[in-house]
Order: structure tokens, then C-alpha cells, then sequence
């Protein structure tokens, strides 16, 4: 199996600019204070061996597990604090021969330079200094070993003193190559409202962007994912369309899942495919408004797979040049629970504005080039090759759909629930056609009628974990961090 091993340290305190770091790191560096001193870096403890392999406590398997995790483990620092251990991530191809180590959205330390930290294999072979890029450390490993399935890697001090040792699965040949995959991140209910709404917001949300060219999903399940969500997956994994990672953990805040689910899958897709989508939310619907990309100015159908090398061609640069491309999204009113979202044609006039920044629209998301990227943020790149720019897209050409606005119903046009402000909202029926397609392609799939198949699996699987989530709006997540 293909393992991730990430270094979660639980302290906050910083704040993001949007921006991308083109430096490469090697030290860990305090954001808040003074240089930690070596000493507490590297603690006077036994060495440890973690082994990412997990019973999964759901006991669910599916046919394209990649990767099933452990709860995290912790290494304690001498002054006290503690990294916690998810994941690690063998990765072998265009994109470089390495274990990749990710760090947590909530450090206070991330990868700078001159790290005097190694990693190696059995007896020190290979060893060599720990690369890496603000949250991921990279361990390079000889390119022979790229048909192995299993590696043992050791993290020394610079005096040879052993630290970690760590054992890492894959599943060689599991993933093919790809041009354009996507990130599905955990579904969650905060309330049994929510339930039946979000089931049909993931299946809808999978039928659409694979309909319209993503190749490939990675799915990500938690500790306490519904046992509804897992058999809307199977038919995905069964048919060799998606691979699952799941986690055996429940980080109650929702911005350490988000960053977890990013960074992980970011390092799962390098060397298989060139553009990623790694956190477009499932009920978020990115679509072209216009074919001025494409040589006979027509939107092909499989636009989420062709439309992000045509950008980069129309914006006269090469591939290697272009990081990732972004867009915004509007705001709509959330269809009624018996029709699928994008039937919704209500939405916010204004594109939405930072919460805390008023004076800043909304962050976006975006496709980013694999090849350049080396970390990621919800809304951005925060590591790449220097010289790499993002392309934002203006909402004339390329735009989101994101149905998440609470409008009250006391007000219809037509058969359309919408504000009774008209400065406040306005007609937007461009996905509105899909609607029958969807339904065809959902029945395929499943044998039933969606509106068939949501009330049987509400009714066959109610929810049991009901979860709450103690962060903010994630528009506004970017204001936590400072840039390197």
C-alpha cells in the first residue's frame, strides 16, 4: 500500500499570505519566536518505530484501498511539545524518487534550511539530508527500488543518532497515469437535516466532474464516515474510477482535515498525472462560460480534462511556467431536497468577499500543475518552482457554482426559490441542463433514481456520528498564516 508519513505538531498562531514560496527548505524554523534550539529538536528519547498500517476500526475494505492509517502517533519533543505521525508517501516517476513527510497546517515550525535531520534505509544505506518545502520534508530514495512495495526508512540526527524508524506499504501498479485527477474530501453531517442533502450533493458532485473529464478520484474517508457515503462510493472504487485513503482518526476541527486531505493527496498524485482539482468542495461545480480557450471556440464536454493546458496556451506560457490555475465562485441558494443541486438557478449577484478582509473578494480554488507544487493550502499553492505563476480566471470565462446559501423559501420566481432582494440575487440557469443528464448517469450507475436511491440509503443507514465543527468559514482560512 501507499503510505504518508506527516509530522502533525498541535500550536497555532500564524497567518498566510497568498502567496508561493519558491524556496525550497531544510530547517525547521519557529514562526512565533527565536530558533528552537537542536537540543529540544532532536530529544533524548528511545527511538521509535511507527508502522503505518491500520485494523481500520470501520471494517470496511474496498477494492482500491491505497492506504488505510492509523491513528496518529505522537513524538515528544524534550521541551514538551509533540509531533503527531499520520503518514508516508513513497513516490517514484517523473516527479522525483522519494518518501514524502508532511507536516500539519497547525505547526509553529515548518521546513526552512539547513535541517541537520537524515533519512536512510536499513544500516544507513542511502542516507542522505532531508529535503523539503514549508510543511513536507522529502526523503530521496534510489530509483531501483521503485518496484518495491515495502520500505523501511530511518531519520538520524547529523551524529548518526537513530530517531524514527518508520515502515512504508504501497500498492505498486494500482495507479495508472493520468492527465487530470481529483481530491474528495471526507463528508461529514453536523446535524440529521443535513444527512440526505449531503449525500446527494457527493454523488451528483461525482457523476458531474466525471462527466464532464476528471479521470480519476482520490477519496477520502475518516473515523465515523457514514456508512451511507462508503456504499455511494463502492461503485467508484469497484469500476476502478476512484482509490480510497481513509484515515482512522476524527480531527474535530474541519481546516486540520481539509489541510491533511490536500497535502496527502497532493504527494499521492505526483508522477500520475500533470493537473490536480485537490479541494473543490462537493457541492461546488467549476464550469467554463465560454469557449475562448479552444481553437473553435466550443466548450468541449470533457473541459475539466483539456481545459487546463488550452488556458495555459492562451495565456502565451509554457506548462512548466504555470502552478496552477484558479477561479471564484458564486454563491446559490441550495436546491430543494428532492432535485439535485445544480436545478438551483438562484444566486448571489456579487461574488463573495472575505470575511475578515472586505476590501478582498473571497479566496478561490483551483487546478494545480503537480510538477511545480510541492505544497499546498485550501485556497493555493504555498510551495513551488521558482518563476511559476497562477492564472485566475476572470468569472466571464470560467466560474463556480456553489450552492451553499440558506435562503428563506417565502419567496419564489417561477419554480425557482430565490432572495426577494433583486440587488441581492439574480437568474443564473447555466447548469440548469445538466439536470436530466446527471439523473441518466446517476440511474446508471446505481440501478435507482436518485431521488430512489438517497431515500433508501437515509432510510437503510441513518446517521450515527454526528460531528461538529469548532473552525471558521474556510473563505477566510488564508488569514491564519504569514508567508515564509
Amino acid at each position: 500500500m501507499l503510505w504518508a508519513l506527516a509530522f502533525l505538531c498541535l500550536s497555532s498562531g500564524e497567518t498566510f499570505a497568498e502567496t508561493c514560496d519558491h524556496q525550497s527548505a531544510l530547517q525547521v524554523r519557529n514562526v512565533t519566536s527565536a530558533a528552537v534550539p537542536l537540543t529540544e529538536w532532536f530529544p533524548d528519547q528511545q527511538p521509535s518505530d511507527v508502522y503505518f498500517e491500520s485494523e481500520d476500526s470501520s471494517a470496511w475494505r474496498s477494492p482500491r484501498d491505497l492506504a488505510l492509517l492509523p491513528a496518529p502517533t505522537e513524538l515528544r519533543l524534550a521541551n514538551g511539545e509533540t509531533m503527531r505521525i499520520f503518514s508516508a508517501v513513497p513516490s517514484f516517476g517523473e516527479d522525483g524518487n522519494f518518501i514524502a513527510l508532511l507536516l500539519t497546517k497547525s505547526t509553529k515550525r515548518w521546513v526552512s534550511e539547513n535541517l541537520p535531520l537524515f533519512c536512510s534505509g536499513p544500516n544507513g544505506a542511502h542516507r542522505r539530508p532531508v529535503r523539503g518545502y514549508r510543511r513536507v520534508l522529502l526523503c530521496d530514495w534510489p530509483a531501483e527500488e521503485t518496484d518495491r512495495e515495502s520500505f523501511e526508512v530511518f531519520l538520524e540526527d547529523q551524529d548518526g543518532k537513530h530517531l524514527l524508524r518508520v515502515l512504508a506499504r504501497r500498492k505498486v501498479g494500482l495507479l495508472q497515469k493520468y492527465h487530470t485527477m481529483a481530491c474528495v474530501r471526507d463528508v461529514f453531517f453536523e446535524s440529521r437535516e443535513f444527512f440526505s442533502a449531503a449525500l446527494k450533493q457527493l454523488v451528483e458532485w461525482l457523476e458531474f466532474y466525471r462527466f464532464h473529464g476528471i479521470e480519476h478520484f482520490f477519496v477520502y474517508t475518516f473515523r465515523g464516515t457514514e456508512d451511507a457515503v462508503k456504499e455511494l462510493l463502492m461503485p467508484y472504487l469497484r469500476q476502478g474510477l476512484a482509490t480510497r485513503i481513509h484515515f482512522d482518526d476524527y480531527p474535530s476541527d474541519k481546516i486540520h482535515r481539509q489541510h491533511q486531505v490536500v497535502q496527502d493527496c497532493l504527494y499521492r498524485a505526483k508522477s500520475h498525472t500533470t493537473w490536480l482539482l485537490p479541494s473543490v468542495d462537493v457541492d461546488e461545480y467549476f464550469h467554463l462560460k465560454s469557449g475562448h480557450f479552444f481553437p473553435d471556440g466550443v466548450v468541449p464536454q470533457d473541459y475539466l480534462k483539456t481545459a487546463w493546458d488550452a488556458i495555459v496556451k492562451w495565456k502565451g506560457k509554457r506548462l512548466e511556467e504555470v502552478r496552477s490555475v484558479s477561479f471564484r465562485s458564486f454563491r446559490f441558494a441550495r436546491a430543494p431536497s428532492d432535485s439535485l443541486e445544480i436545478s438551483s438557478a438562484w444566486r448571489e449577484a456579487k461574488l463573495p468577499r472575505s470575511h475578515n478582509h472586505p476590501e478582498k473578494l473571497a479566496n478561490g480554488k483551483f487546478a494545480c500543475n503537480v510538477h511545480v507544487v510541492h505544497s499546498l493550502w485550501f485556497h493555493f499553492a504555498t510551495a513551488c518552482e521558482n518563476a511559476t505563476e497562477d492564472i485566475m480566471l476572470p468569472e466571464t470565462l470560467g466560474v463556480g457554482n456553489h450552492y451553499r446559501v440558506d435562503w428563506q423559501s417565502g419567496h419564489k420566481y417561477g419554480d425557482h426559490f430565490g432572495h426577494d432582494d433583486p440587488k441581492a440575487s439574480t437568474f443564473d440557469d447555466l447548469l440548469t441542463s445538466e439536470v436530466p443528464l446527471l439523473e441518466q448517469a446517476i440511474q446508471r450507475r446505481f440501478g435507482e433514481k436518485p431521488q430512489t436511491l438517497l431515500k433508501r440509503l437515509s432510510a437503510e443507514h441513518p446517521p450515527v456520528h454526528l460531528h461538529q465543527s469548532i473552525a471558521a468559514d474556510d473563505d477566510d482560512d488564508a488569514d491564519e498564516f504569514t508567508s515564509e
